[in-house]
């Protein structure tokens, strides 16, 4: 073998220890980064090291050794698949995204089948190299200006010498060709290894802003969060005392969003969520900030405002924008809001001052019946230490059995017994005396007590109307009222078959009172609740009708069998020709369903006759008797039977 035959087989050698090195340095790297370019980089490294193996035993084997043609073959084949592999890494490199396995199969059996040709037609591996790495060399070069370093610039330029001179591998007689090869493949995997660190550096920049922005941010609506909020209304008070300018502070809560989370599920309510957090961003101005406090409470920062007027319309604005329905997975819901505003520097010079205020100026838009917007007054504070007293009371109550019963009689319009009562609670404050349900269960509803003080209702209800059933040998029913979110307990069938189990009472005798209002919140959960509860057999009634927006269509749907006039219309059913009216198409409209109709609030003969005129099947009133406690009432039912 001559002098250059040998320099170019020791080339070969050097060129193969190298890919070699390359291939394990980069299959180390692919297993603590996990990058799949750098695995294809490492197939990459290894078809180079087959290919100069290959071909350098093939040099020193002689054209005429039968192992010639088969390693040559080999070459090749490596040789064409490793300008594919080097292609794949840059691609995924580049794009962020892998390349697909179909096209890369094809790629692969393309170049597999060019490379078994390769070596019987000289320079098509040498002109398929020199395109493509002249391609990649170009993309590169594109590319290098979106990633600060030189990774993409050193790569770039060893992929495009190394195209340049492939056709110059086909001129044998210079070893120079050689060692210019060995030195690109050097500078190239030196570029591979700054694109891997560069690429590091880069994820971990990309990280450390996605903590920085977690940390600031809601992660469910994108919204600052509290600390944001609280930074910004630092410096927006600091530029309001400068300039001696007004700024608004907002405290929002979506209404009754609890029932929506817990009858439809947490992700519709994520859902509505975001979309309720777009609509509040689209109401205000670019440089004002919509914060999320958490659960359903956002806030608003208003750095500039002229007046209170101005407030009270950005206010207005956010509720009736939240008004209009929300289509939720084919779902129409409807939606308020309560809001409350505090204004710099009257209602506070300081963050936590401001954002407190604005809280129970929006606790005083839910005491008005939610749906509406409050300014902060100084009263307000007040009433709000009130609320948390009373909360906390109220908790005591529970627990110390300062909680009783009242029972109001249900009676029969036709014989004018009483068949049935409705229980009512009230509580026997220490200090206040006997508080009527108006004095205390919105605090239980807001706080959540109004979920073990139903269930309370509910089992001492049962027991003594079942301890009656045995005393006084007369089946009377007994109604007691579900609360919207007691109604939405997801363990409220089960609370109702303990109740009946533990007391024995008949679920006949127990009839379970829900509000018009409650059950349109969402008809069709409604539904399914009242269908389970039929199932064990008691009477569902709905509460208050004709005090809400209830369409006809679901009370046929709805499973109930009583309706329950409320005393609004019964109280000026004699004067109001429209009340009369009403009075008189509920009855004959209840009759056609087959449900059992009871009057509210009778107070006068004058009432019951014109009740029993149309037909009403039921009353309940002062006319009989006020609610009573449960002594009252069992000498009231010992001795009168039937009233007169």
């Amino acid at each position: 073998m001559s002098a250059p035959d040998l320099s170019v087989a020791a080339t070969f050698s050097a060129q193969t220890v190298g890919a070699v090195v390359m291939s394990v340095l980069l299959l180390a790297f692919n297993r603590q980064y996990r990058k799949e370019y750098l695995f294809h980089w490492t197939l990459g490294w290894a078809a180079s090291a087959v290919f100069h193996f290959a071909r350098g035993i093939a040099m020193l084997l002689g054209e005429s050794h039968p192992a010639r043609i088969p390693l040559m073959v080999i070459s090749s084949e490596a040789g064409c698949l490793l300008i594919a592999w080097f292609g794949f890494g840059v691609f995924e490199l580049v794009r962020r995204r892998p390349v697909r396995l179909l096209d890369a199969r094809n790629i692969l059996i393309a170049l597999g089948v060019a490379g078994a040709v390769a070596w019987l037609a000289p320079g098509v591996r040498e002109a398929i190299s020199a395109i493509v790495f002249v391609l990649t060399a170009l993309v590169l070069w594109q590319k290098r200006k979106q990633r600060e370093g030189v990774g993409f610039l050193v790569l770039g330029a060893a992929f495009f010498m190394s195209g340049a001179i492939a056709p110059l591998a086909l001129v044998r007689v210079s070893p120079y060709i050689g060692y210019l090869d060995f030195l690109l493949q050097t500078v190239m995997g030196v570029g591979m290894i700054a694109c891997l660190l560069e690429d590091e550096r880069e994820a971990a920049e990309l990280a450390t802003v996605e903590i920085e922005h977690l940390a600031y941010h809601d992660a469910l609506t994108g919204l600052p969060n509290r600390p944001l909020f609280i930074d910004r209304l630092i410096v927006g008070l600091a530029q309001a005392a400068r300039n001696e300018r007004h700024l608004a502070v907002f405290f929002l809560d979506l209404d009754r969003f609890k029932d929506i989370n817990d009858s439809l599920g947490h992700s519709t309510g994520d859902q509505l969520l975001k979309e309720a957090a777009d609509r509040i961003r689209h109401c205000v101005r670019e440089g004002d900030t919509v914060a999320r406090f958490g659960g359903d409470e956002f806030t608003l920062l208003v750095p500039n405002i002229d007046n209170v007027d101005d407030a009270a319309k950005i206010a207005q604005k956010i509720i009736e924008t939240l008004k209009i329905p929300f289509f939720i997975n084919d779902r129409e819901l409807f939606v308020t809001t309560s809001v409350g505003v505090s204004i710099y520097p009257n209602d506070g010079a300081d963050p936590e001052t401001l954002v407190r205020n604005a809280d129970t100026a929006m606790y005083r838009a839910k005491d008005q019946g939610r749906d509406n917007y409050q300014l902060y007054a100084p009263a307000m504070n007040a009433r709000a230490l009130e609320r948390l007293a009373l909360e906390t009371m109220l908790r005591k109550a529970l627990s110390q059995k300062e909680l009783v019963l009242y029972y109001q009689p249900l009676v029969n319009v036709a014989t004018r017994s009483i068949d049935g009562l409705e229980a009512l609670i009230r509580w026997r404050h220490p200090e206040l005396g006997l508080l009527s349900p108006a004095n205390f269960i919105s605090v239980a509803e807001m706080s959540g007590l109004i979920i073990p003080i139903g269930e309370w209702v509910l089992r001492t209800a049962c027991k003594q109307v079942r301890a009656w059933h045995r005393r006084l040998d007369h089946p009377i029913t007994i109604a007691v009222n579900l609360s919207a979110r007691q109604f939405q307990a997801p363990d409220l069938v089960g609370q109702v078959r303990r109740a009946l189990d533990e007391s024995g009472l008949p679920p006949e005798c127990l009839e379970l009172e829900i509000t018009e209002s409650s059950a349109m919140q969402n008809s069709d959960n409604t539904i399914y609740t009242l269908r389970e509860l039929k199932g064990l057999g008691v009477r569902i009634a709905m509460d208050d009708f004709g005090t809400g927006y209830s369409s006809l269509n679901y009370l046929k749907r709805f499973p109930i069998d009583t309706l329950k006039l409320d005393q609004m219309f019964v109280r000026e059913v004699l004067t109001e020709q429209s009340d009369a009216a009403i009075v008189s198409a509920v009855i004959a409209m209840s009759h056609s369903l087959d449900l059992v109709v009871v009057a509210e609030g009778v107070e006068t003969e004058a009432q019951f006759e014109f009740l029993r005129s149309q037909g009403c099947d039921r009353i309940q009133g002062f006319l009989y008797s006020a609610p009573l406690a449960a002594e009252q009432l069992e000498k009231y039912l010992l001795g009168k039977r039937t009233a007169v």
